[in-house]
């Protein structure tokens, strides 16, 4: 008994707040000596004896119990000689030390992520990340919103927590790592794909499907079977295609002329084809021609974005940033497009790459590497540069004399995108069955042989005899030289110079810029001496050649260059022969599928099929510098 008594007296003691405060005081004078002698033995010469496991121990608990005292004994080691820096780590990260938070959270999701994803990288070592979620097979690159998105939530859903901003970022930087040098290589594709079991569009919706195109039909595919598709926070799904449609629907939806009808339905199948150079679209018109609805609609069969219409970005660097978060580069309202941007363009068109240093970094730069189908709209004409009129299909869109309210005008595309996108991969299906059967002479091919054999594929499909294409690309690629011609000074000088003088000229650049002058339009910029009009002819030759007239430079002779401009001889297009059909306006018109006597618009004046026969030359307008409809210069 009386030794119960003794203990209930011994936790009664041990419980005095006064008992408790003397017995932590004497436990931190302990410390204090403690520490106080590590520190003399750093004095002494013993610079390491801070750094014993005892000593740590110490330092820790000083650190802990009197902030104030650890400064000051911190800064005796440091004038000691002793390496704080390395103390302050060890006192961290060392023997004894406590679990860092963040580490251990950064340990836990890196853990989380090499137990749900896979890791890989492209030719370019971009890191991705690929996993399960939701039913479907995810890609997503490592360092995006979406994988970061993914991992916070996975360990949310594990730990009931959420993880540090700080550990978060070492976890990714870790796991790009893994995915860069311990990844497999592999291929990572963005809205289209080619690869040999066919062509490849991806729907971008939730369940990560995407559509298998070939000679002989299509299917919707998901999971192991398609290839790894990958998107950006601004692409918008595509509706789950419907079969037995027709294009129909569309013409009402897009002022089109009957004409140029199946131009565009090649241009928009040469969208889906990832291996070949792609054709820029360019919609003119004027106010109230549905050039902005019409480019929506037509981007929204193919790329729907969240900005389906961009203005013109405010650097070349900013139209490849652009272009690499989505297929599509889609621009309107624009009025002139500077040189940098048309050679921007161009290349983008074609497949090329941008160089620019890597954000942060002196040295390292950044690489995109892109081909990608673009589209255009404007009042005025946009596309002046030879190289990109080249790579060009320019559409006049006729003004709308009556017009449908906005909102009955997206119910209606909403309503029928889903049999629009269904009737198009049915004719891309025709397409690629009948294009090993085109074949155009080395000859007649054009700067974009590959979009004139595909044209050619969907002229025969729709019943036009072979060469039909071939001829309305070439009359539109002449309109579109004399444009280009007509907007230069020089070459609207010279283009009528050559009508007075039909023998041409013969004779050196001081001479011609002699004679051009009385033919110089007023109020416009005008080469200065005969190397600024070399130079000027030497980016029109192309042009003068493609309308009739060789324009050259001959060999030096006697310290002199003399340039030759002759008209010379044009051979012949053969006209291809049409078979029989009923006699009327109509049969001169190619017919895109769904231009039955239902299709068209009707309140657009010359947009049925009556109108604009093929290889007619439209009179345009000159290409104006200063925007005068409130359109950007870009």
């Amino acid at each position: 008994m009386n030794a119960l008594l003794n203990d209930l007296t011994l936790i009664a003691t041990a419980a005095d707040p006064a008992v408790l405060d003397a017995v932590q005081e004497q436990d931190a004078e302990r410390t204090t000596a403690a520490a106080d002698a590590v520190v003399v033995k750093a004095e002494a010469g013993d610079i390491g004896a801070p750094f014993e496991s005892v000593a740590l121990a110490t330092l820790r608990s000083l650190k802990a119990q009197d902030l104030a005292g650890w400064v000051r004994l911190r800064e005796r080691l440091k004038r000691a000689g002793v390496g704080v820096t390395e103390l302050d780590r060890q006192l961290r990260h060392g023997d004894g030390a406590p679990p860092d938070e963040d580490e251990s959270v950064a340990d836990r999701l890196i853990a989380l992520a090499r137990s749900q994803c896979g890791f890989m990288h492209d030719a370019q070592r971009e890191p991705y990340a690929v996993f399960e979620a939701s039913g479907a097979r995810q890609v997503h690159g490592v360092l995006s919103s979406g994988f970061s998105d993914y991992l916070s939530h996975a360990y949310y859903t594990q730990h009931d927590r959420a993880p540090t901003e700080q550990s978060l970022k070492v976890a990714l930087a870790t796991l790009r790592g893994q995915a860069q040098f311990e990844g497999e290589a592999c291929e990572v594709f963005t809205r289209i794909a080619k690869t040999e079991s066919g062509y490849w569009l991806d729907l971008c919706n939730d369940a990560w499907q995407c559509v298998q195109v070939t000679a002989t039909g299509w299917a919707v595919v998901a999971g192991a079977g398609a290839p790894l598709f990958t998107r950006s926070a601004s692409m918008r799904p595509l509706p789950v295609p419907e079969r037995g449609g027709t294009l129909d629907a569309l013409w009402p939806l897009v002022n089109v002329p009957a004409a140029d009808r199946l131009m565009v339905l090649a241009w928009m199948l040469e969208c889906l084809r990832s291996d070949t150079p792609h054709v820029v679209l360019e919609l003119v018109g004027e106010q109230g021609s549905a050039k902005s609805s019409t480019q929506r609609a037509l981007r929204r069969l193919i790329d729907p974005n969240q900005a389906d219409l961009r203005a013109a970005p405010k650097s070349v660097e900013d139209v490849w940033i652009a272009a690499r978060n989505s297929h599509m580069v889609s621009l309107e309202n624009l009025s002139h497009l500077h040189p940098q941007y048309q050679d921007a363009l161009c290349v983008l068109a074609t497949g090329g790459g941008y160089s620019a240093r890597t954000l942060y970094t002196n040295a390292e730069e950044t690489i995109l590497e892109l081909r990608k189908p673009i589209v255009l709209n404007g009042i005025s004409v946009i596309v002046t540069a030879q190289d990109l009129l080249d790579r060009c299909l320019h559409l006049d869109l006729p003004t709308i004399q009556q017009r449908e309210l906005a909102g009955a005008m997206e119910a209606r595309f909403e309503a029928a995108q889903p049999a629009l996108l269904g009737a198009l991969l049915d004719l891309f299906v025709k397409v690629l069955a009948m294009l090993p059967s085109v074949q155009i002479p080395p000859e007649q091919r054009p700067r974009m042989a590959d979009f004139a054999a595909l044209g050619e594929a969907v002229f025969r499909v729709h019943g036009e005899p072979a060469g039909a294409f071939l001829a309305r690309y070439n009359a539109m690629r002449e309109d579109g030289v004399r444009r280009t011609i007509d907007a230069s000074p020089v070459g609207a000088a010279l283009a009528a110079y050559l009508a007075d003088v039909p023998g041409g000229f013969n004779g050196t650049l001081s001479e011609l810029l002699d004679r051009l002058d009385r033919y110089r339009p007023h109020g416009e910029a005008w080469p200065r001496t005969a190397k600024g009009l070399g130079d000027a002819l030497r980016r029109l030759a192309p042009a003068l050649r493609l309308i009739g007239f060789e324009c050259k430079s001959l060999p030096k002779t006697g310290g002199v260059i003399r340039w030759h401009i002759l008209s010379r001889p044009q051979p012949a297009e053969p006209c291809p022969a049409s078979p029989a059909s009923p006699a009327g306006p109509e049969s001169a018109t190619p017919k895109p599928a769904g231009s039955g006597p239902v299709a068209g618009h009707a309140r657009h004046p010359g947009h049925g099929p009556e109108s604009q026969a093929r290889g007619k030359v439209v009179p345009l307008p000159q290409v104006a510098a200063v925007a005068d409809d409130g359109g950007e210069v870009f």
